[in-house]
């Protein structure tokens, strides 16, 4: 039977909730069913597992994210300053030059 995919509640009081539930069934569950103690265990480990993966999985597309977004910041801010420049120039020739640049930069967009 395929695994469901989980996902992680995004505010901190939907988590403890979640955390004292548990607790509360685990020790439910250990008072009345201390044989099955083993078993539950290996799920929780699981679960477990499988949350710190998909949180691995998570962290790693957020920093590759980052960083194509501090790139394109950066190259607008490159687009931004050859147009300011283009703005301020003392004669075509500079207008003609600063706006080039900030086209090659524009056609540089991921």
């Amino acid at each position: 039977m395929p695994r469901k995919r989980m996902t992680l509640p995004k505010k901190k009081e939907d988590l403890e909730k979640i955390v004292e539930e548990v607790e509360e069934a685990h020790h439910h569950e250990h008072e009345h069913h201390h044989h099955h103690h083993h078993g539950n265990l290996e799920d929780t480990v699981t679960v477990l597992e499988l949350l710190v993966d998909s949180l691995g999985a998570n962290v790693r597309n957020l920093d590759a994210r980052t960083t194509r977004l501090a790139e394109e910041v950066a190259r607008i801010y490159r687009v931004l300053a050859d147009i300011v420049e283009a703005l301020a120039a003392g004669n075509e020739e500079e207008r003609r030059k600063a706006l080039k640049r900030a086209l090659e930069d524009l056609g540089r967009a991921s």
